[in-house]
């Protein structure tokens, strides 16, 4: 077996390490929000709700910073094998460290005072807020000091194990909800301890294994001022990119609420729950891809992270086209089934228009990859932050021109095609490739797969009457015809013969057995 078949097949099966991780947390989340709910009553699970809403706002740092760390322990670790390693690891902690301090005093200083004057509790459960309010500040800068951990686990491959700590995690905070009810203590306060502890019990498990399975790695008294300023750097692009996302998102929000009132912002928050729940089926992929693209980069081996690029372009791209055609062909159906009577108006419109916006924002993700290989983020987060935050005055013109909330989604959609354009532009200036090979390696097919994949499905959904039935007549189509497509149109003709040993393989050693 050849380094890239071995490579290609590691991809896949952290890849379904992932989804195993994804569904059972997905699952396991869902019962956990019912139990709640009957254990606390309606208002204390919106004291609930507010206040680790109010903290997990500022954990979009984490997920910046995690792949800050991952991309700098392949980078180093390729270009400067052991001791590279050990410079992140060492100055990663500091870094974090300050972070971690930085953040609680900012949410017991500022957000302490937001708490106090702004946010609606009652009286009688201020105390309960406040004590939930204080577990989950520690919560949070626990997991920004183990990222370190977690950013070298990934690095180094160690799928299994994330996913495995992550079931975890999500088995223990179940069983917290199952255990709330029955103790005799305030059931907030009760919770909120637990959650302190699984929290901890996470950091154990991750410092734990780094610290078993890399022995050499240490905390160093010296301080690379180098890599400090180059991390630091780095990583402040990366948040100002994250956060200029994520102010765009809440701009909308903000925008709807103001012309239209919270009716339009409830039918907008359920479809955001199904284009969030959809997108996390190809952010499962990027985490299996990273790693390698960093290490091909850091290597010089730009064919190899070229070809990786393409290759996650396309199947990310067809792994979301799957699920958003049943979900689009389906959607009146699949609101009754799940809201019953109470659905917002317009909530079908927005939840198509918000996965088409998702299915397109798909192909970013790559480019977004590659360009932090290299480290040459600057202009690319300067670009993709003026297209982004663009958006919310456009909109805002519309609106006021008596444009229905319709037009938001449409808008969006437009500027994540500019944004996608811009991106590759920029991506191309820091990794260069031909972007006629783009088009032909990666559009082309996309393009193809969008306009044939629904014909089969749509003449399945006007053929009968909206059914149980239908639904799976349509799901299964769309997967028979988006596996037909993926394998004759995606593929090229070395891997459709490596999968077709691959699978023959298989086969021959189970009628062995």
């Amino acid at each position: 077996m050849t380094d890239y078949q071995a490579n290609n097949k590691k991809i896949a099966k952290n890849t379904a390490f992932l989804y195993v991780r994804m569904f059972f947390v997905l699952f396991v989340n869902l019962y956990i929000s019912r139990i709640l709910l009957d254990a606390f009553g309606v208002t204390d699970y919106g004291v609930y709700v507010v206040i680790t809403g109010f903290v997990t706002f500022f954990s979009f740092l984490n997920a910046t910073l995690a792949s800050t760390m991952q991309r700098y322990y392949n980078y180093s670790g390729t270009k400067h094998a052991a001791q590279g390693v050990q410079d992140v690891f060492s100055t990663g902690c500091y870094i974090h460290g300050i972070i971690a301090l930085m953040a609680f005093l900012l949410l017991e200083t500022v957000g302490v005072w937001y708490i106090n004057h702004y946010i609606v509790i009652p009286d009688n459960r201020f105390g309960a807020g406040s004590f939930l309010f204080q577990t989950s500040s520690v919560s949070l800068a626990i997991i920004i000091i183990q990222i370190p951990f977690v950013g070298l686990i990934i690095a180094k491959e160690k799928i299994g194990y994330y996913a495995l700590v992550s079931m975890t995690d999500i088995s223990l905070k179940l069983i917290a909800s199952l255990l709330v009810k029955h103790l005799p203590y305030d059931n907030i306060k009760a919770y909120a301890t637990m959650l302190l502890i699984v929290s901890l019990t996470d950091f154990l498990l991750y410092a734990g294994y780094v610290i078993k399975n890399y022995p050499s790695l240490h905390l160093s008294r010296h301080i690379n001022k180098e890599l400090t300023r180059s991390l630091t750097s780095f990583a402040g692009w990366n948040l100002i990119g994250t956060f200029a996302f994520m102010l765009k998102g809440q701009g909308i929000s903000l925008l709807l609420n103001n012309f239209f009132g919270p009716i339009v912002n409830a039918g907008r928050g359920i479809a955001m729950q199904v284009s969030s729940a959809v997108s996390g089926f190809s952010g499962n992929i990027t985490i299996a891809f990273t790693p390698q693209i960093v290490n091909s980069v850091a290597a010089d081996d730009n064919a190899r992270a070229k070809s990786m690029m393409f290759n996650e372009s396309r199947i990310c791209y067809t792994l979301i086209m799957l699920l958003t055609v049943p979900l689009c062909l389906e959607i009146d159906y699949i609101l009754k089934i799940w809201l019953s009577i109470n659905i917002p108006v317009d909530t079908n419109i927005f939840t198509i228009l918000m996965l088409i916006d998702t299915t397109i924002c798909t192909l970013n993700t790559p480019c977004t990859q590659i360009t932090q290989a290299t480290g040459k983020i600057r202009q690319y987060q300067i670009a993709s932050t003026i297209v982004n935050l663009g958006l919310i005055p456009v909109c805002y013109v519309f609106l006021k021109l008596g444009f229905s909330a319709t037009s938001s989604f449409v808008i969006t959609i437009v500027f994540s095609i500019i944004n996608q354009t811009v991106c590759l532009y920029n991506t191309n200036l820091v990794f260069k490739f031909h972007l006629s090979d783009y088009m032909r390696s990666v559009v082309l097919p996309c393009l193809t797969c969008t306009i044939v994949l629904p014909i089969l499905p749509l003449l399945v959904k006007h053929m009968m009457n909206p059914s149980f039935l239908r639904l799976v007549l349509t799901t299964a189509t769309d997967i028979a015809v988006g596996l037909a497509l993926f394998y004759f149109l995606l593929l090229k003709r070395n891997e459709r013969k490596v999968l077709r040993e691959y699978i023959a393989k298989k086969v021959n050693r189970r009628n062995t057995v």
